[in-house]
């Protein structure tokens, strides 16, 4: 399904770069950060555009942005092909991605708005940068200072897979902030299939107390509210299935280790 990937990062030019004195403005407060970049996509002037003219299911375009006081690369991604396609492909998806991490407050999936560039309407991301995927990471033996912050962070991640339906385990989808080992997860146009099967095929090991407090305070009629424009009704009914799912097999989990071994808190650093 994402054979792409490989093009897709090559082409964005993801390299390794340890810089010790980078700030990460992650760390700041959360919402407020994300309220300024969304803006900011919404916003400014579109200084230049590449186009990425390889093959595949889904093109995309590298735009440079402009707001008179910075410049930041963006990912615009106009594909709609949403389902019952038989080969769905959207950036409706992308921003339904984005939603969903935001009202979960995860930090996860890197801002998204919807935009029309050039006449074409679609999802326009930050580029995040500085950061290697964990793939790369694997192949180089790079192992993190804080392995079991990272382990938790993956931890997030695949909970956030399995909500959304998108592949787990894909680690060219998860990018890692190279100065402070901030995890992102990308690329969720092919997402949100209507079923549960994914849970199979991954199972559930620990999550955070923050993400299953969100997940037991989620509101059905705020979510559809929400990607009512994004996701039709059998992807919404199916999200909130996986979302029952997965509150019930972290329940179960707790009932036969414990909530210490089940539940953890998240590190100041990963938040």
């Amino acid at each position: 399904m994402k054979n792409r990937k490989n093009r897709f990062f090559s082409f964005l030019g993801i390299v390794l770069i340890f810089s010790a004195s980078y700030s990460s403005p992650y760390k700041q407060e959360k919402t407020h950060f994300s309220e300024e970049i969304e803006n900011f996509l919404l916003t400014a002037e579109v200084i230049s555009i590449e186009k990425n003219l390889e093959l595949g299911r889904t093109n995309f375009w590298t735009v440079l942005l402009k707001d008179g006081q910075k410049e930041r690369n963006a990912i615009f991604k106009y594909v709609h092909r949403p389902r019952p396609s038989i080969l769905p492909d959207s950036y409706t998806y992308e921003i339904a991605a984005y939603k969903i991490n935001k009202i979960l407050d995860l930090d996860l999936v890197p801002p998204v708005v919807e935009r029309k560039i050039n006449g074409q309407t679609g999802s326009l991301q930050l580029m995040v940068e500085n950061v290697i995927t964990d793939r790369d990471r694997e192949l180089q033996s790079i192992e993190p200072e804080k392995p079991d912050e990272f382990k938790n962070s993956l931890y997030t991640v695949k909970i956030f897979e399995i909500l959304v339906n998108d592949p787990c385990n894909d680690s060219e989808d998860i990018l890692i902030q190279t100065n402070d080992w901030k995890v992102w997860r990308v690329d969720f146009s092919e997402a949100f299939f209507p079923s549960t099967d994914i849970l199979l095929k991954c199972p559930i090991d620990r999550c955070s107390k923050s993400l299953y407090n969100k997940l037991l305070e989620l509101d059905k009629s705020e979510l559809k509210k929400m990607l009512s424009p994004y996701l039709n009704e059998k992807e919404r009914d199916a999200l909130w299935e996986r979302k029952q799912l997965i509150i019930k097999t972290i329940d179960d989990l707790i009932k036969q280790k414990g909530t210490d071994q089940v539940l953890f808190s998240i590190f100041l650093s990963c938040e």
